[in-house]
C-alpha cells in the first residue's frame, strides 16, 4: 500500500519548499502525493473602494488555482509519483484536516510559513492549528532557502521524555532510519522545577527530587535500553543526555551536530524530565534549524495498566 502523503500549497514559493524533502520521505514507488489548495471565497466576494463594494468574479482566482495545482502536479508526475489535486474552499486549517481524514492521508507535510501566494495564507497559524487538530503525523519545514536538501537524512534526533507516550514517535523514526540508512540520535534534557514553567506553578509539594547526577545517570540507562531496542533493528544509534530546558536542549543539540530531522511526540507525561511535549513540541518548531517530524500520542495505544497510571500521573 502506498504512503499517501498531503501538501498544503498556498501557490508561493514559501510553501513549496516542503515538496524538495517529500523525496527523502517516501520515494515515488512507495508514495501518493495529495496536493491541497483551500480558497477562501469570503475575500474575493467584496473588494472596498471609496463609496461603493465592487464584486469581484472568484472564476479568475479558481482558474488560477487549479493551473497552479495542475503544473506542481504534472512536474511530480514526471518524477514517478501518483499525484492528485484537491481544491477545496473555506477555512484553510480545518479544510486541510478534513481533506487528509476524508482521502486517507498518512502524514501532512507543509512549510510553517507561507509568503504572496495566490491566497496569501498565513501558514505560521495555519501550521499552528494543524498541528493541534490533525489526527496524522505533521511534517513542517521551515521556509529558509538554505533548508533545500543536498542530501539524505543522516541523522535523526528522537527526544524523550523517559515516558511511553514520548515513545510513540519511535516507530516513524525507526521506518525513515531504515529507509534513508541514518542514524537515530536519543536526547533526554534532565529538568528541574524551575524550568517546568506554568504548569506546575502552585503545586504544593513536588516530588523527591534525585541529584543532577543520579538523574542524569538515570536517563542515560533509559536512553541506553531504548538504543539497545534499535539495535536490534540493525539502527546506529546514540545518545544524549543534557540538562536544562527541554526546547532549548533540542535546538542546541540540532545545531551542533548537524542533525537532519527531528522526530518527537507531541504530547509526554510522567517521565524522568516531566517534559510537556506540546508545549516543547510548539517551541522546538519555532528555534529548531531543521525539519520536525510530530507524531500525535495517544493514551489509548498504551497497555492498560500504564494508561491507568499515565492518567494519575497528569
Amino acid at each position: 500500500m502506498k504512503r499517501k502523503i498531503l501538501v498544503p500549497l498556498d501557490g508561493s514559493p514559501f510553501a513549496e519548499r516542503v515538496l524538495a524533502f517529500v523525496r527523502h520521505l517516501a520515494p515515488p514507488k512507495t508514495s501518493e502525493l495529495l496536493l491541497v489548495h483551500v480558497s477562501q471565497p469570503s475575500s474575493y466576494y467584496a473588494v472596498p473602494v471609496p463609496d461603493m463594494l465592487h464584486t469581484v468574479d472568484i472564476t479568475h482566482w479558481q482558474e488560477q488555482a487549479a493551473n497552479y495545482l495542475k503544473r506542481i502536479q504534472e512536474e511530480w508526475q514526471a518524477e514517478g509519483y501518483e499525484v492528485t489535486s484537491v481544491l477545496s474552499e473555506g477555512d484553510i486549517a480545518s479544510n486541510i484536516c478534513d481533506v487528509a481524514d476524508a482521502q486517507g492521508a498518512d502524514l501532512i507535510a507543509m512549510t510553517t510559513h507561507g509568503r504572496s501566494g495566490i491566497e496569501k495564507w498565513v501558514l505560521g497559524s495555519v501550521a499552528d492549528r494543524v498541528v493541534r487538530t490533525a489526527s496524522q503525523p505533521v511534517f513542517l519545514v521551515r521556509p529558509q532557502a538554505e533548508q533545500t536538501p543536498s542530501k539524505p537524512i543522516e541523522r535523526i534526533l528522537v527526544p524523550l521524555d523517559g515516558s511511553r507516550l514520548a515513545e510513540q514517535a519511535l516507530p516513524a523514526a525507526v521506518e525513515l532510519a531504515q529507509a534513508n540508512g541514518s542514524e537515530v540520535w536519543l536526547l533526554q534534557s534532565v529538568e528541574f522545577p524551575e524550568y517546568w514553567g506554568e504548569e506546575y506553578a502552585g503545586m504544593h509539594s513536588l516530588p523527591s527530587m534525585l541529584s543532577t547526577e543520579e538523574q542524569e545517570e538515570e536517563a542515560r540507562q533509559y536512553l541506553l535500553q531504548v538504543g539497545k531496542g534499535l539495535s536490534n533493528s540493525k539502527i546506529s544509534a546514540q545518545i544524549f543526555v543534557t540538562t536544562g530546558h527541554a526546547a532549548s536542549a533540542i535546538s542546541d543539540v540540532v545545531a551542533d551536530n548537524e542533525i537532519d530531522l527531528i522526530v518527537m511526540s507531541t504530547h509526554g507525561r510522567s517521565g524522568l524530565s516531566r517534559w510537556v511535549f506540546g508545549s516543547v513540541a510548539e517551541k522546538v518548531v519555532r528555534l529548531a534549524e531543521c525539519p520536525v517530524l510530530l507524531i500525535r500520542s495517544h493514551q489509548s495505544d498504551l497497555p492498560q495498566q500504564e494508561d491507568q497510571n499515565a492518567a494519575t500521573a497528569a
